[in-house]
């Protein structure tokens, strides 16, 4: 195993990462420590993955998300893991917070909740809920993923040398590379297949970074996104 990591956790069930993956896992010469972190659904998963302990027990902060849709989640889990605090999955659409959200966030003690993307993505009143319990709630969205990808960054980033760029249409190149943003205190942006809003292009500048770092290939992200291009008016 080239990373030769000791430790290996499997997020999600076993309709998610089969059991034959694990087991070989378990089965690399290195023997990594295998634990896997499941649950009923994506939102279980979710929040078991806030109680095991990953993040800073201290901070009071958590992001909340659709788990409905990726953009906004993969947008907030860089600025998260900077100040190592989790990104919860939660219906977004419902009328109300559900109560094992509500009941995690309250036991973790997470008193400032910053909900990732606009009122399409999670309802007003999942934000009127949090406000019950939640002394700071803080929406972070915009007219579209990648406006409200820009606002979480915004929010979350006063600077940066470096930023990282995926495509906003998928979800499997900011999913791998958002982890990698993370790791390097970096923000990633979720952007268009063939331009970068000019909002974006302001932040960036902004934050003074001087590396873009594209996640994908030219299919996802093409030459015009490597070049800077921004996006023109709608046409007519």
């Amino acid at each position: 195993m080239r990373l030769a990591a000791p430790v290996v956790y499997i997020v999600g069930g076993p309709n998610s990462v089969s059991p034959a993956v694990e087991e070989a896992v378990k089965a690399l010469s290195t023997h990594p420590y295998v634990t896997r972190i499941s649950g009923a659904d994506r939102y279980a998963v979710s929040r078991n993955l806030l109680s095991y302990g990953f993040y800073s027990s201290a901070s009071s902060t958590a992001y909340l998300a659709t788990g409905a849709n990726f953009p906004d989640a993969l947008s907030a889990g860089p600025a998260a893991a900077v100040i190592r605090v989790p990104v919860l999955l939660t219906p977004g659409s419902s009328a109300t917070l559900d109560q094992p959200t509500k009941d995690v966030l309250i036991a973790e003690g997470k008193t400032t909740v910053k909900i990732a993307g606009g009122p399409n993505s999670v309802s007003p009143g999942i934000e009127a809920d949090l406000k019950t319990f939640a002394s700071t709630v803080l929406r972070l969205g915009g007219a579209d993923r990648y406006d409200a990808s820009r606002t979480i960054n915004d929010d979350a980033f006063s600077s940066s040398s470096r930023v990282f760029l995926a495509t906003g249409l998928k979800f499997p190149d900011a999913l791998a590379g958002g982890v990698y943003a993370g790791s390097r205190g970096a923000p990633l942006f979720v952007v268009p297949s063939d331009c970068i809003p000019q909002a974006t292009l302001d932040s960036i500048a902004d934050l003074g970074a001087t590396q873009v770092t594209l996640l994908g290939g030219e299919a996802s992200l093409g030459p015009a996104v490597q070049l800077l291009t921004p996006c023109g008016p709608p046409a007519g």
